[in-house]
């Protein structure tokens, strides 16, 4: 394309849009009506995007959940010497299958692994805890930790009362609270009558805002339950070795790093995104498209009926059906455009404001930190102006069809041409044969 031709390009597209800003001005009703069309979708799709972006928590994220305060996490899971992934999220036995350990680790030997002036807390996660309710038996799911422990503390937030400190003592999440109908103070009797713990606290943990018991640390550990964990407050930073000797002892370690020579097993932020999400996305997206095209294009081809006068004003002025196609696009591209804009800010508010209402009923856990999926944003609004652009594209051919002539003098059709009348390709008088 020469300089020339695309400098004419550009000015027509310039004068195009400017045209279709006017038009919004004038034509309020409609213009609000195709804007609400292409918002909505936009909205619905920004407000899902903004909240699948902070659901995904990120390794430090997941990290602070799952270490609280400590340097590393500790699980002696094996007598024989084992092999673990970069963050130690799987492991295998090194020259023969794991063989687990005969009985959990004391405090005492966890620490003979240990630099000198390190300092060790135990956590057990997840572990099933039955009391007897109007007799039937329910089922929660439990911690043992020790929340006074500063280590710990972070773990989870006391919204109540104190942390347990005693072996007969346990906090409660508030969803715990009312399916037992209890409160701080009341006591609450296992399944087997074998313990009656106090309620002194009311927790939330930020992984899990379900029916959830917070146990003493000091709790045992019953058969077939997981392995207990063991946070750690290193004295210094833990060397090159430090994962290397501790997996030649049978125990994986969880740091706020990825081990040094470990493969992370495809589980970083480089992984392939899953060919069955990506293809949802791809089909939402398509579905959104096809909608706001179906729901637009009519109002354009009204606009473009009552506008016929202004369109052969335009053909009268010297353009062409080129110019004429353009001009209905730019209402494509300027409504899309401003769709967008506002289906967008209006998404990212509503993602933000309803964060508590998604985490309680949707995530059940606490989501991660304010962002607002820039890539996501981008292809919706490139969508949102596609679509517009497409809706428009059905109402400018018809434009660039119509006959100058019928637009000036309000008729729909060319004036039949039996007797005098107006040729429509030279606005000259003409005489029937």
């Amino acid at each position: 394309m020469s300089r020339g031709r695309l400098a004419g390009t550009v000015g027509s597209w310039r004068t195009a849009l400017r045209i279709a800003r006017r038009e919004t001005r004038r034509a309020r009703g409609r213009t609000a009506l195709v804007l609400a069309l292409i918002m909505l979708p936009v909205l619905a799709l920004t407000f899902t995007a903004v909240t699948f972006d902070m659901s995904e928590l990120s390794r430090a994220e997941r990290m602070d959940r799952r270490l609280g305060a400590a340097d590393v996490e500790l699980r002696w899971v094996a007598r024989n010497a084992i092999t673990q992934t970069a963050w130690g999220e799987d492991w295998w036995g090194e020259r023969t299958e794991v063989v687990p350990p005969a009985r959990p680790a004391t405090a005492a030997e966890v620490t003979a692994l240990l630099p000198a002036g390190s300092r060790v807390t135990p956590v057990r996660w997840w572990m099933p805890f039955e009391v007897r309710l109007d007799g039937r038996l329910v089922g929660f799911e439990a911690l043992a930790l020790d929340l006074t422990d500063p280590l710990a503390r972070p773990l989870a937030r006391l919204r109540a009362g104190r942390p347990p400190t005693g072996p007969g003592e346990i906090a409660m999440s508030p969803p715990a609270l009312r399916r037992l109908g209890v409160r701080v103070g009341d006591r609450v009797t296992t399944a087997d009558g074998a313990r009656t713990y106090t309620v002194v606290g009311v927790v939330e943990f930020p992984d899990n805002l379900g029916e959830v018991v917070a146990l003493p640390s000091t709790t045992p550990t019953g058969p077939g339950q997981a392995v207990p964990s063991w946070l750690v407050d290193l004295p210094g930073r833990p060397d090159g070795t430090f994962v290397y000797r501790l997996n030649a002892r049978g125990v994986v370690v969880t740091a706020r790093t990825p081990a040094p020579g470990r493969d992370d097993m495809g589980t970083g932020a480089t992984a392939l995104p899953d060919p069955a999400e990506a293809g949802n996305a791809v089909l939402v997206g398509g579905l959104g498209l096809l909608e706001v095209v179906l729901l637009v294009g009519p109002a354009f081809a009204v606009g473009v009926r009552r506008r016929r006068r202004d369109l052969a004003l335009v053909a009268v002025a010297g353009g062409d059906h080129v110019h004429l196609r353009r001009v209905v696009l730019a209402d494509g591209v300027v409504l899309g455009a401003g769709g967008a804009v506002l289906g967008l800010l209006l998404g990212v508010a509503a993602a933000f404001a309803g964060r508590p209402l998604v985490e309680q009923y949707v995530t059940h856990a606490r989501l991660g930190g304010y962002r607002v999926f820039p890539a996501a944003l981008a292809a919706i609004a490139t969508v949102a102006v596609l679509a517009g652009v497409l809706a428009a594209l059905a109402p400018a051919w018809s434009a660039a069809r119509q006959d100058p002539v019928a637009g000036l003098a309000g008729r729909r059709e060319a004036p039949a041409t039996g007797g005098v009348g107006w040729s429509s390709a030279c606005c000259s008088p003409s005489v029937a044969a």
